[in-house]
Parts: C-alpha cells; structure tokens; sequence
C-alpha cells in the first residue's frame, strides 16, 4: 500500500515538473527533442527484440504441437509376457526353495494367465 502511494507521489511530482513552461513550450518539449534519437534507438530495438520473441515463441510452440501427435505403437507378442510352460517348469523344479505361500501366489499367477 506504501509503494502504491510512494508511486503516485513520484508520479505527480514528475509530471508537475516536466509541465513547467518554458518560453511557452513545457520542458518535456525541450527533453523530448534533445532524447529523441536515443528514444528512437531503444524503441526500435525493443521492437525487434519482441518480434524476434514472438517468432522464436511461434516455432517453439509448433514443434511442441507437432510432437503431441502419438505415433503408431507396435508391442511384439512374442516379449510381452512369460511362457506359461516356462514358468511352470521353474516351479517344479525349484520348488524346494519356496515358501508354501510362494508357491501358492506362484499358482495363482498360472491359473490367472491361462
């Protein structure tokens, strides 16, 4: 609230200041025509460092639109899952090293994949 009013003080006082007369022009007359060319020079540049801005900003969002376009997917059957055989195989021949409940989850997962 302070910056606020700090800023309009500043404000006032700045343009009271510059709307002074001066041989019946304001002295803002006066600056303007010794700061112009130098005005001219950074506006000129800040417009083309906008424009570039836009442009970069442009492209930048088309590659972003272009990659969002899915592209086909292809999942090779034959690495998707486990061999049921395989799996079953394993089971009984190391079937020793598991718990029961192992074995019975081990179960489960072949009856569920039949």
């Amino acid at each position: 609230m302070f910056s606020i009013l700090k800023f309009s003080i500043a404000f006032c006082f700045s343009f009271l200041l510059l709307s002074i007369p001066v041989q019946e022009k304001p002295l803002f007359y006066y600056l303007n025509t010794w700061a112009q060319p130098i005005t001219e020079e950074v506006f000129s540049g800040s417009r083309e460092a906008l424009l570039d801005g836009v442009k970069k900003g442009k492209s930048f969002s088309t590659k972003i639109f272009n990659n969002t376009i899915p592209k086909e997917d292809k999942i090779s059957t034959k690495s998707s899952s486990v061999d049921k055989e395989e799996l079953e195989e394993h089971l009984h021949n190391h079937s020793e090293d598991y718990t029961m409940e192992e074995r019975d989850m081990l179960q489960k997962i072949i009856l569920n994949n039949q």
